[in-house]
Order: structure tokens, then C-alpha cells, then sequence
């Protein structure tokens, strides 16, 4: 239209030029107008459709604070409830405003105080998750109580595998005429098959001494909590028959498939004979601890001639397939470790190999001391013992190391050797702990008085002659003597037949009674132990030395000897600096108390009757407080069963 005036205009333009100007003019101000007109409206329906928006989004947003399964809540510098949303109020019942936190709930009180970001709470038998932003002083809860009971569901049904074992079956029932044996036989898995109908576990027979386990992890519990009575239940039943007969069992939970499970269960089982039997050892996914129940009784000797001869073909293989045989102890070795050691050596001089036993001479005590000045005296013998720095410039991939009187990584004289080859072989008689060697050849057997009786026990098994000098006899004897008391703690009848062994060998008793005897010092810090004895829980006697005292391992253990002959003790600790940084503890006990457990407690190990550890960067009176914690507990846990 305006276009059309415009050309109208243009047309008689020619004939005024006034009438074109005003023209223009009206053309201008018509179009201004329009535009004032048009913005106009445009502006008004926006704003109207902008007032819906905000209208909708409140009405949303309110939905979503008061609606939602959410808890929301704002709180003041003070902890006072500032605001909240209306799930906050379904969650704790009526608040007010400027209402004290801890009166709400102290659960979640204490945990905002503790500055906790994440965390869960239980209120009226529901589970909420709690997401807690510090700065902003909010907190969201989400209700999280089907998703934790689906979680505790899981981790309840989740399956466990086990392997129950007759420790010593076949020679508990040696004696026994075939219709003897089926009788007893009968009873032990009568009451075994009962133990799991009680507890709903599937149990199938895999071999005449061994059976397989498949529980759920509920089921699992409620045994933890029994303490697993079911091997005591057995060890009685078998006493009733005049029968020393225990099982073992080890067990696995956690582990994705089936073929894992399997795995840790054998595993777990090794563990516990390896501890001696008569106990049970689980291994739970995720946790680096193991879990051990039982093992309080001491081992049974097992008169086992073919393991003897197995491990001993074994050992002849390994060394005769090695460039060079490596022997080393544990730390600060006594004489068992070094006896066994120059037996292990000799086996593998037989095989014509090149062997070598490591010693650092400032890691040995003063009893010790005595065999190895007649070792460095001995031309033969002494160049057969190096320092660990010159085996590791001599160990190759093809080299086997053997380990002699320990299980642990962390007691070895030179760690460093364990990672310098795949060969590795244990021979030992303490029980096995959670953390041991990983070895292609462990020769482990906790009835056995000392390493020296293991590695004797293989001597009539070996191809070759075993030669061994007088000194090497006698030395390995005074191994048996100082492990055996003099044969009166832990000893069997193997342990004579070894000691007749070596003296037929050249033992010579009076050069072992020589060696074996002990500084001065030794008895002046034993009548200190003594006197600064104290007893604890009526039946326990602990002798802590003056901090300002150092004192070596075997004074600890001498010590702790002679307390268990006071009246009414059951277990000994003697307690002392064995160097700046470290304290050691040894243990003894006559076998009501399993002190090997205590020692465990405390990051060592050992036997039934006969334990220790040690202990870095303490304080003497804090390892006091610290065992009579382990003593307490101990005491709990008897009181309970």
C-alpha cells in the first residue's frame, strides 16, 4: 500500500515538489509508527509467554524440592536446620526452623561435624545414602534401602567352596583291624554329615580321607561365629576312642568363578596343615588378611617316610638341574638354621654342584658365635660360607635357592635373593604364617623337632652318600639340642632316630656341650628378666627389660625358658630392645595356651608352645600394652567357646 502511494507520489512529483516532500514525510512517520506498534505487541506476547515459563518452571522446581524421593537440607555455621524440603520431614518427622541438628538426628550430626562428604545413616529401619557438600552446608539424602538389602542379599548368597580333610587318617588307623577302621571311619564321617545337614552345606566324599564343600556365604558366618566347633567336636570324639585324630579345613568366598574358588579353597587347606592341622583357614576376596580358627592343639608326629623320600628325590632333581646351590637362614640364625643348612649343602656337594650358605657374621648372636668361629677355623668348611652381597653377584636364573628353618620373605637373610631366581626350595618346621615363600619345593612339617630332623629324615633317600665331618655332625645335633631343650619340649621318635643318625655321623656330645655354652651376660639378663617379671591375668608372666638394654634374641628366649617353671603359669613373654629400632618378644607357653597365635597377632609366629616377634620402631612399654590387649582378647575368645 505504501509501495502504491509512493509511485502515486513519484508520479506527480514533477508537477510539485512541495506535495513530494510532504509526501515523503507522512511515508516516514506512517512506517515509524508501525514499527513502534508492531515491537509493541511482539514485547507484551513475549513477557506473557515468559510470566508462563516462569510459572511452569516454579511450579516444577517445587515439585521437584517437595515431591522427589530427595532429601534436601541447609544448615547454618551453628548446625541449626535453616531449610529443608518436604522428604527431609517424611525422613525424621516434624522439624522446625532453626532446630538443633543433633536433635533431629546425632547419627548425622556427627557425621557432618566429622566433615564425612559420603556417608549412610539408618532411621526407622531405612538405609539413606547421605552426599554431603561441606561448603555449601547442604546435605541430599537418598533412600538406599532396597539397593543395600539387594547388596547384603548378594553378599549372603554368594557362594563358598571348601575341602575338609582326615589330617593323619591313615595313621591314626594303622593299628586298627579292617572292621576297627570301618567302625571309626563311620563314626568320624557320621558326625561330620551331621555338622553339615545342621548348617544346610552340600558335601560330597572326593578321596577316603577328603571332602568337598559348597555353602553360601550366610552359612559362612553363622561357622565364623560357631568358631567352627565342628573340629573340636571331632578331635573329642576320636579321643573317646583313644584315637589322636583331627581334620582341617580350608574354605574360599568372594572370587568370581568357580575354577578361583576351587584354587584358594586347596590352597587355604595347605595353609592349615601347613600350620600343623586341626584347624580351619578361609581366604576372603578383597581381604589381604587370612582367617584362621582352631590350631590350638599341638601337631601329631606323622611317621611319614614317603614324604621323606618324595622330597627328597625332589631336592636331587632341583639340584641336579642347577647351575648353583644357594642355602640361606633367616636373620640373626641360631644353630637349627645353620645345622640345616651345612646338611642341605652336603646333599647338594654330593650331586657334584657348585653350593655355598650365606652369613653376614654381624648378623649372629653370642650363642651362635661359638659354631661359626669353629666353622671359620674348619679350611674344609669355611669357604662354603659367603656374605649375602657376594651370593648376589654369583646367583643366576638358573641357580636354586633353598631356605632353610624359615617360611616368611620378610626373616630371610637376604630378601633380595627370592626375586633373583624362579628355583626356589623351603625347608622348615615352624607353621606356616599368612605371608610365605612362594617356592617350587616346600618340605614343610610342624610336628618335626627342628629343620635339622626334616633335612636328616631325607638323607637314606638320596642317591648319593652323604659325607659329613665330625663338626658338621655336631653341629647339626646342637641344632635338635637347643630346639628340643635338650629334648624335653617338642620331641618325637623321629627326633631320637635323628640324633642316633648324626652321632653315628661323628657327633661328638662333648663338643656340642662346649659350644653350647653361653657368655656371662646371658644370665646376668636373665636374673634381670626375671626379677622385673610381672604377673598378668594370674596365669601369665611378662618380663620386660630396661629400655636402656639391649639385649640378643636367645637371652629373650632363655628367659622366657625359665619363667614357665613358676608355679600356676601357662605362658611366658620376655620382652627387650634387640637393637635401636626394634623390639623382640619371645614366647613360651607348656600347651594350654596357644601362644604361636598371640605371636601372630603381633606380626610373628613360630609353634604351639614356642613363638616370637619383632617388632620396629616402638617403645618397650607400648608392646607391653599391646600384648596384654592380644592377651585379653585371647582370654574373650576362650571364655566365649
Amino acid at each position: 500500500m505504501i509501495f502504491i502511494f509512493l509511485m502515486i507520489i513519484g508520479w506527480n512529483a514533477y508537477r510539485d515538489s512541495s506535495i513530494l516532500l510532504l509526501g515523503v514525510l507522512i511515508c516516514v512517520i506512517g512506517d515509524s509508527v508501525y514499527r513502534i506498534y508492531y515491537h509493541k505487541q511482539k514485547r507484551l506476547e513475549t513477557e506473557k509467554q515468559f510470566k508462563m515459563i516462569t510459572h511452569s518452571v516454579k511450579y516444577a522446581g517445587d515439585n521437584v524440592f517437595n515431591h522427589l524421593p530427595i532429601g534436601i537440607l541447609f544448615y547454618s555455621e551453628k548446625h541449626e536446620m535453616l531449610w529443608f524440603n518436604t522428604f527431609i520431614e517424611n525422613i525424621f518427622g516434624q522439624i522446625f526452623f532453626k532446630q538443633e541438628l543433633k536433635e533431629v538426628n546425632m547419627l548425622l550430626y556427627k557425621k557432618i561435624c566429622n566433615s564425612e562428604e559420603e556417608f549412610e545413616i539408618s532411621v526407622n529401619d531405612r538405609i539413606y545414602k547421605v552426599q554431603h557438600l561441606i561448603s555449601e552446608r547442604l546435605a541430599y539424602l537418598t533412600d538406599q534401602t532396597e539397593y543395600s538389602e539387594l547388596i547384603r542379599k548378594y553378599a549372603q548368597e554368594r557362594p563358598a567352596m571348601g575341602v575338609l580333610m582326615m589330617d593323619n587318617y591313615a595313621e591314626s588307623v594303622r593299628k586298627l583291624n579292617e572292621q576297627e577302621k570301618s567302625i571309626f571311619r563311620g563314626k568320624i564321617v557320621s558326625i561330620i554329615m551331621q555338622w553339615a545337614d545342621e548348617y544346610g552345606i552340600y558335601i560330597r566324599s572326593i578321596a577316603n580321607d577328603r571332602f568337598l564343600l559348597m555353602l553360601p556365604n550366610e552359612t559362612l558366618e553363622s561357622l565364623r561365629e560357631n568358631k567352627f566347633m565342628i573340629v573340636d567336636k571331632v578331635r573329642d570324639a576320636a579321643k573317646e576312642s583313644d584315637m589322636a585324630f583331627t581334620i582341617s579345613i580350608g574354605l574360599a568366598t568372594g572370587y568370581e568363578s568357580f575354577v578361583e574358588l576351587g584354587q584358594r579353597a586347596n590352597s587355604m587347606l595347605d595353609l592349615a596343615l601347613g600350620r600343623g592341622g586341626d584347624q580351619v583357614a578361609i581366604k576372603i576376596a578383597g581381604d589381604e588378611k587370612f582367617l584362621f580358627y582352631g590350631g590350638k592343639t599341638n601337631p601329631i608326629e606323622k611317621r611319614n617316610r614317603v614324604r621323606a623320600r618324595v622330597n627328597a628325590q625332589a631336592y636331587e632333581r632341583l639340584i641336579r638341574d642347577s647351575s648353583l646351590v644357594v642355602i640361606m637362614g633367616h636373620r640373626f640364625p641360631d644353630v637349627d638354621a645353620i645345622g640345616a643348612s651345612i646338611g642341605l649343602l652336603q646333599m647338594g656337594l654330593a650331586c657334584q654342584k657348585e653350593a655355598y650358605i650365606v652369613l653376614n657374621q654381624e648378623e649372629i648372636d653370642k650363642t651362635t658365635k661359638n659354631f661359626v668361629d669353629e666353622i671359620l677355623k674348619d679350611e674344609e668348611l669355611k669357604p662354603y660360607f659367603i656374605t649375602s652381597d657376594l651370593a648376589l653377584e654369583k646367583i643366576t636364573r638358573n641357580s636354586l635357592l633353598v631356605v632353610a628353618d624359615t617360611q616368611d620373605p620378610q626373616m630371610v637373610i637376604e630378601s633380595r635373593l627370592l626375586s633373583k631366581t624362579k628355583k626356589i626350595a623351603v625347608f622348615d618346621h615352624h607353621r606356616r604364617t599368612a605371608n610365605y615363600i612362594e617356592s617350587v619345593l616346600a618340605y614343610t612339617e610342624p610336628y618335626a623337632s627342628s629343620t635339622v630332623e626334616l633335612v636328616v629324615d631325607m638323607f637314606d633317600y638320596f642317591s648319593q652318600k652323604i659325607k659329613m665331618s665330625s663338626l658338621e655332625a655336631s653341629i647339626m645335633l646342637a641344632g635338635i639340642i637347643v630346639d628340643t631343650r635338650r629334648f624335653s619340649y617338642h620331641v618325637g621318635r623321629r627326633t631320637y632316630e635323628t640324633a642316633a643318625i648324626l652321632k653315628q655321623k661323628g657327633a661328638e656330645e662333648k663338643l656340642v656341650q662346649q659350644l653350647l655354652r653361653t657368655p656371662i651376660e646371658n644370665y646376668y639378663s636373665k636374673a634381670h628378666l626375671i626379677e622385673r617379671a610381672e604377673i598378668f591375668e594370674e596365669a601369665f608372666l611378662i618380663a620386660a627389660a630396661d629400655r636402656n638394654m639391649i639385649l640378643e634374641s636367645v637371652q629373650l628366649a632363655q628367659a622366657a625358658d625359665e619363667l614357665l617353671n613358676v608355679q600356676s603359669i601357662k605362658a611366658t613373654f620376655a620382652i627387650g630392645k634387640i637393637s635401636e629400632d626394634r623390639i623382640g618378644i619371645s614366647a613360651r607357653s607348656l600347651g594350654d595356651v596357644n601362644v604361636q597365635l598371640i605371636m601372630e597377632q603381633l606380626g610373628g609366629g613360630g609353634h604351639l608352645n614356642n613363638a616370637a616377634t619383632q617388632i620396629a620402631n616402638t617403645t618397650i612399654n607400648e608392646v607391653v600394652l599391646r600384648l596384654k590387649k592380644v592377651i585379653e582378647k585371647e582370654i574373650e575368645e576362650r571364655v566365649k567357646e
